[in-house]
């Protein structure tokens, strides 16, 4: 009811500023008249006067209506002011009933004439401005990256254009998957929030034909129209308008806004599709992965069984003949191949949890400097002669992680920088914030890593030079990428300018939950 108040106020205001500007231009057009005669001027043409004040009149009201009363009023005033008797209105005098009908014939068609042009003028305008909207929503929409942008700017362009409160429903408007709107008022919310908007936009959903105000054979008694999102015969929900004016309600919005949902509704497909290439990437890497995991199972667990299998060997068979310190070295390879074997476990461990069908990390806060001493902890127990040198920020920092699996790509990468540096020098881990990410490094100031290596170093196909050198690089560098890529995070190499390799993986400070499929 506030509604129908609301825009009946409107009206009036609009009614009354057209009579307004026809009174005066009907007296500004009468004085004119009156010192034309007053001059002897256009004494025979003084009806031109009267049609330009109608011309005048349709332009700058809304409608036929004005007009038409200007064109009466015209008529009246030359009876009254300019044909004899003077100030008298007298049609009956031979010839004025003829000429007074003519003179209000041709003031009816120039104010119909000229309503018209002032209506199209006004469409001409209104579709070139639809059309560059169209065209800016197009370009808009290409680079939207998620469902939501895109919803959102097909929401700003219609009201943009239209000038109204707009509500999108994809899907059942009662169940909706996404509602995006957008309300020019608290009231309007309401409105098309109320079940029974809702009931008429499923009407639509249903029917997959608009509804509402100002479409035919509407028996509800409601105050949005609504448009299905069509395209072929899926629909994808339901565009729903409530116009402060219902007399813009016209087969042209109508079009326009299914042209609008049209340029949606291929965003929304071409999104789909970008998505579900996504995951068959995705899918493809993991399928990679695993072959990579495979074709380094097979070299690194073959190595040190056979190790460990001729070491016990060699103690069963030749005990009595070798001396302690033969049988203390065989004991350490064996223990050495051992530790190398439970890593290659955790590794593979940690390949099963991020890659499962129904896989899922467990992100939650961690502190970091809790993090990092875990993991150095547990390397010093396996290398007990390594330096490592830890630094973190002063600041407690916490960053939302699957604190097992990070530690797992510390102890790689830690134990990688052990074997493969090349040198006894301490191995530096350094965590640090940016404000956005954590940035961890684990960097040696050995031999480095060979420029070939580098574009391969973390996809499991680096050559093999030997049997013992590749031992490890083959299995845990993808693993970390794996883990990392899994957090939203990344994870590099490079070279140090001094000499000795840096690995480095960034993680955001902010996250949720992600469930990896």
């Amino acid at each position: 009811m506030s509604v129908k108040m609301n825009n009946f106020s409107v009206k009036f205001r609009n009614m009354l500023w057209d009579l307004g500007k026809t009174v005066v231009v009907f007296f500004v057009a009468t004085c004119f008249a009156l010192y034309l005669r007053k001059a002897n001027v256009l004494n025979d043409n003084i009806y031109g006067v009267f049609m330009l004040a109608v011309a005048v009149t349709s332009s700058i009201t809304s409608g036929y209506v004005w007009g038409i009363i200007s064109s009466l009023s015209g008529v009246i005033g030359v009876n009254f002011f300019f044909t004899y008797p003077y100030f008298a209105i007298d049609f009956t005098l031979a010839g004025y009933p003829i000429t007074f009908a003519i003179l209000l014939l041709l003031s009816v068609l120039i104010s119909a004439l000229t309503a018209k042009v002032k209506r199209a003028a006004v469409l001409s305008s209104l579709r070139r401005k639809r059309a560059e909207s169209l065209n800016h929503m197009s370009k808009e929409l290409l680079s939207a990256n998620n469902f939501q942008d895109i919803l959102q700017i097909s929401m700003e362009h219609i009201d943009a254009v239209s000038h109204c409160s707009v509500i999108l429903y994809i899907g059942s408007p009662l169940n909706p998957k996404y509602i995006v709107d957008k309300y020019l008022s608290e009231n309007d919310e309401k409105i098309l929030g109320s079940m029974l908007e809702k009931q008429v936009a499923q009407e639509a959903y249903l029917s997959k034909k608009s509804t509402g105000l100002g479409i035919e054979d509407i028996s509800q008694n409601c105050l949005g129209t609504y448009i299905p999102v069509i395209k072929k015969d899926e629909i994808y929900g339901v565009v729903g308008l409530l116009l402060q004016d219902p007399d813009y309600i016209s087969s042209d919005t109508l079009q326009y806004i299914t042209l609008i949902m049209a340029q949606v509704v291929l965003a929304l497909d071409r999104q789909e599709i970008f998505l579900e290439s996504q995951r068959i990437l995705l899918e493809k890497e993991k399928e990679n992965m695993r072959s990579n995991l495979l074709r380094a199972i097979s070299h690194d667990l073959r190595t040190p069984l056979t190790c460990i299998l001729g070491s016990s060997t060699t103690l069963l068979e030749n005990a009595h003949t070798l001396d302690q310190e033969t049988k203390r070295q065989l004991l350490e390879d064996i223990h050495h191949d051992a530790g190398w074997l439970i890593q290659m476990v955790e590794n593979l461990l940690s390949v099963t949890k991020i890659s499962g069908h129904d896989a899922s990390l467990k992100k939650k806060e961690e502190i970091v400097e809790e993090v990092a001493e875990e993991s150095v902890t547990k390397i010093k127990k396996r290398f007990s002669h390594a330096e490592i040198c830890v630094h973190v920020p002063e600041e407690l920092l916490l960053v939302p992680m699957d604190a097992m699996l990070i530690e797992q790509v510390l102890i790689n990468l830690m134990e990688n920088a052990i074997r493969h540096s090349g040198t006894k020098d301490p191995i530096h881990l350094v965590i640090k914030n940016t404000g956005k990410e954590a940035v961890f490094s684990v960097y040696d100031q050995g031999i480095g890593i060979p420029p070939e290596c580098l574009p391969h170093i973390f996809d499991g196909t680096l050559p093999s030079r030997s049997t013992d050198s590749a031992r490890g690089l083959g299995i845990g560098l993808p693993i970390c990428k794996s883990i990392i890529t899994a957090h939203g995070g990344r994870i590099f190499a490079e070279n140090n300018k001094d000499g000795g390799a840096n690995f480095t993986f960034v993680l955001p400070l902010k996250g949720e939950d992600i469930h990896v499929q």
